[in-house]
């Protein structure tokens, strides 16, 4: 059998086989094999981007869920908390509360490590009014009863700048809050809860920045 029989008698036992040969110049392989590198990986991308793309962030996956003077005893199931839109921390099964159009604001509790109790209890007086500002900018009527969602809510934390967080200066340098709500339709059912820490050029600032953003997850759903 001579050399051009036998290669043409291996490449066609190849390709019966379903193996890819290249025919041709040297230049024109790799050409092709490049593509053909190429066109592999870019499946293996479109075959895995879904599965990537659909696993949210956690709460207690994250940093924030290991502060240790931070009580997470108020919401139903942290496990369930998701990055947010505007808040940092969001579970809204149904999406957007939008349609909830009357609300009932209870009086907000705190449950603040001790060294942190008595500005958290302050934090917690100024809440009320301050949602109450924001979700009626949201479109949301805010009413004593009869409303076709409650909303609870919960400081967990309230604080003045460290020693050395007024030394460095900036942002940081801020008072901050944590803040907490749940909330339920009429018959008491969990429609959505919202965990979010925000800062300000004071205690009482940071209670009123936190709560905008958290009305705005409220009306968004996310």
């Amino acid at each position: 059998m001579t050399g051009s029989n036998a290669a043409a008698t291996i490449t066609g036992s190849l390709a019966g086989r379903g193996i890819l040969v290249v025919r041709g110049d040297p230049m024109r392989k790799r050409t092709l094999l490049r593509h053909a590198v190429a066109a592999t990986f870019l499946l293996l991308f479109v075959v895995s981007a879904p599965a990537l793309a659909g696993k949210d962030k956690t709460f207690l996956d994250s940093d924030a869920a290991k502060e240790a003077d931070e009580p997470q005893k108020f919401l139903p199931d942290y496990g369930k908390l998701v990055e947010g839109k505007d808040a940092d921390w969001v579970f809204f099964p149904n999406g957007s509360l939008k349609e909830k159009k009357k609300v009932v604001l209870n009086a907000f509790q705190s449950n603040a490590a001790e060294t942190h109790a008595v500005d958290a209890r302050h934090a917690a007086e100024y809440a009320p009014d301050f949602l109450k500002k924001w979700l009626t900018k949201q479109g949301f009527e805010v009413v004593d009863s009869g409303g076709d969602m409650v909303i609870d809510g919960n400081v967990f934390n309230a604080w003045e700048p460290s020693g050395g967080a007024r030394f460095w200066g900036g942002w940081m340098a801020n008072p901050g809050c944590g803040i907490e709500v749940v909330l339920k339709d009429g018959k008491g059912d969990i429609l959505g809860f919202v965990r979010h820490k925000s800062r300000g050029s004071t205690i009482k600032d940071a209670v009123e920045n936190g709560l905008e953003e958290v009305a705005k997850a409220i009306a968004k759903g996310k």
